[in-house]
């Protein structure tokens, strides 16, 4: 895992992928990519434990009936991906707003893939998954990612993932794993 990481502040103007409104995505799409992000930084930086930002933004989508679920969903995913993927793979920090709001094209390839299996194009999803596998057994990340779209709900437009999306995240408590006080012990 390499992120394409600048400091918010001195992102410079280089390329960081395709800027996200240009694609179209719906606000499921758009968390589970955060969520993904922040897993990917996981394993990229371990020291900064960013799977915790990857639950909390799960939980703050999706309530705790099914944040959790969707949390381990994409951990699922993206675990299935790094074992039969070898090279670096490149995304965008979740942590920076600049570089957030662009897709890389290794990410592209990753939401590509669950786009078609929450669609049910089976053959779309393999071509997807062959070359963000590079070519080596896609079949544990296909079956992961059918469950991660699923529980993500990406295929349809659910109250929580409709236009109305931001207000109620909004409205939600916010569930912060990352700044837990130190008297938690945790």
């Amino acid at each position: 895992m390499t992120p394409i990481h600048r400091p918010e502040r001195h992102c410079p103007p280089d390329p960081r992928g395709t800027h996200i409104d240009v694609l179209s995505l719906r606000p499921a799409e758009l968390v589970m990519i955060t969520i993904a992000r922040h897993y990917f930084g996981s394993f990229a930086a371990p020291d900064q434990q960013g799977w915790l930002g990857g639950v909390s933004a799960a939980l703050r989508f999706y309530g705790h009936d099914i944040g959790p679920h969707a949390a381990v969903a994409v951990l699922s995913a993206v675990q299935a991906m790094r074992r039969s993927r070898i090279s670096a793979f490149r995304f965008n920090s979740a942590d920076c707003a600049h570089c957030a709001a662009h897709l890389s094209e290794n990410e592209r390839q990753f939401l590509n893939t669950c786009r078609a299996m929450a669609t049910n194009r089976r053959e779309a999803a393999k071509g997807h998954a062959m070359i963000l596998c590079e070519g080596n057994d896609t079949q544990p990340f296909l079956e992961a990612m059918a469950v991660m779209a699923q529980v993500c709900q990406i295929s349809r437009v659910t109250p929580q993932s409709g236009p109305d999306a931001p207000a109620k995240l909004r409205r939600r408590p916010q569930v912060n794993l990352v700044d837990v006080p130190p008297q938690t012990r945790l």
